[in-house]
């Protein structure tokens, strides 16, 4: 017998294979196609979530990492004075109006002072808060530039009469902060400005107290200390006004 045709079964099985790999051609293209979608989206949200990482560490880590290495910087480099050559050094010095701390809490002053003026002038909602800020930074950046301070600081209890002010600047700028995204950066700052002003006021007394003079280590870990924590404290006050600047002028 000669060799017989293909019946009309294996006919329509291999007539029927094309509809399958067709089938599958196609949910492969599809395939490929939500793959590379996927892909160009992977591509274009990743500048945006590097950006949004950024502005996280700028607004948020950065002040911390600038604030802590302010106060090592101040008691590190005063304790150093006081051990090697007894405060000889103004420029170490931390309880000296030459040293560098203060001739940097100053300028951070002076720029403080022109944020809250320029968030005063562009301020929709909160100008008179930030029209006390200015009034109140404006003060405290002529007395670091003076010798007002020191004058008041001769006095027993002389410094508790910045205590008014710094409350009232405490209130503002803890009212400023609220319901803000980066505004507990600015209330951490104030609370370590007051934890600096409380060093001021009362650790002399205590220290005095204690049976330590001025050329003590406990006496000068203080002042270190002090000096320290009003850096870091003015660098996260600083950093969050930058962060809280409004974006816009009022309209008018």
């Amino acid at each position: 017998m000669g060799a017989q045709s293909p019946g009309p079964a294996k006919l329509h099985s291999s007539v029927g294979d094309t509809p399958t790999r067709l089938d599958s051609d196609s949910s492969c293209a599809q395939s490929y196609g939500a793959c590379a979608m996927s892909a160009r989206d992977s591509v274009s949200t990743a500048p945006r979530l590097g950006a949004a990482g950024y502005e996280r560490f700028v607004t948020g880590v950065a002040p911390f990492v600038l604030a802590t290495a302010g106060f090592v910087a101040v008691v590190i480099s005063h304790l150093i004075d006081f051990g090697s050559d007894n405060l000889r050094i103004g420029l170490l010095d931390a309880d000296s109006d030459a040293s560098w701390s203060h001739h940097l809490i100053a300028a951070l002053l002076v720029v403080a002072t022109a944020l809250a003026l320029a968030s005063a002038w562009r301020s929709r909602d909160h100008r008179g808060l930030w029209a006390v800020v200015t009034g109140i930074l404006a003060f405290i950046a002529v007395d670091e530039l003076s010798s007002l301070h020191t004058q008041v600081d001769q006095m027993a209890w002389g410094k508790a009469l910045y205590a008014p002010i710094l409350l009232v600047l405490g209130i503002s700028l803890w009212r400023l902060a609220a319901r803000r995204p980066r505004g507990w950066v600015l209330r951490v700052g104030v609370a370590v400005l007051f934890v600096s002003f409380g060093i001021h006021v009362f650790g002399p007394h205590i220290v005095h107290a204690l049976g330590y003079g001025t050329d003590s280590w406990p006496y000068q870990v203080k002042v270190a200390f002090k000096q320290g924590t009003e850096l870091a404290g003015w660098l996260l006050v600083l950093m969050a006004l930058w962060s809280l600047l409004p974006s816009r002028s009022p309209s008018r």
